[in-house]
């Protein structure tokens, strides 16, 4: 379930479950190794396990070309650096 957690501004995140609705969601292979998996968005290719969260940091525009910011994080350095706030 897609939550809203604070730092300096808040941020959404979803913690990966591996589940068939997620990997389609979020565009996630399995690399055949496990508990490993690639998130992929565009060109960006980020390693991802079961357990780890997925976090949009926002979009910025850069001489007129439009980012999207993700970024994958263990559960122990999500919960140092995010506090739950809804």
């Amino acid at each position: 379930m897609l939550h809203k957690y604070r730092k300096i501004e808040p941020v959404e995140a979803e913690q990966f479950d591996g589940s068939d609705e997620m990997m389609k969601k979020y565009h996630i292979t399995d690399d055949g190794f496990g508990e490993t998996y690639t998130f992929r968005l565009d060109n960006e290719c980020m390693p991802l396990k079961r357990g780890w969260w997925i976090v949009y940091l926002g979009m910025s525009e850069v001489f007129g070309i439009t980012l999207i910011h993700w970024e994958t994080m263990t559960d122990e350095k999500f919960r140092r650096t995010y506090e739950r706030c809804d």
